[in-house]
């Protein structure tokens, strides 16, 4: 593991448990994303919005390739 897969990995989980980790559904059954017929990633509108931010972009191509990782 690199240094900017660990800093993108605590930057994404940040931002995830910022918007999720009050609701009592995530992680078990509400994940910030979903996983479609084609195996591409959907990320939540909500986290999407948190994404696009200016200091978060950097995050939205590595999220759709790893997230899925973060919550096996």
């Amino acid at each position: 593991m690199t240094d900017g897969y660990s800093d993108k990995t605590i930057r994404l989980l940040d931002i995830v448990y910022g918007l999720y980790g009050n609701d009592k559904l995530y992680p078990d059954q509400k994940l910030p994303f979903s996983i479609g017929d084609d195996g591409a990633v959907a990320l939540n509108d909500d986290l999407m919005t948190e994404l696009q931010k200016a200091e978060n972009q950097d995050l939205v191509p590595w999220a759709h390739e790893n997230i899925v990782k973060l919550f096996e």
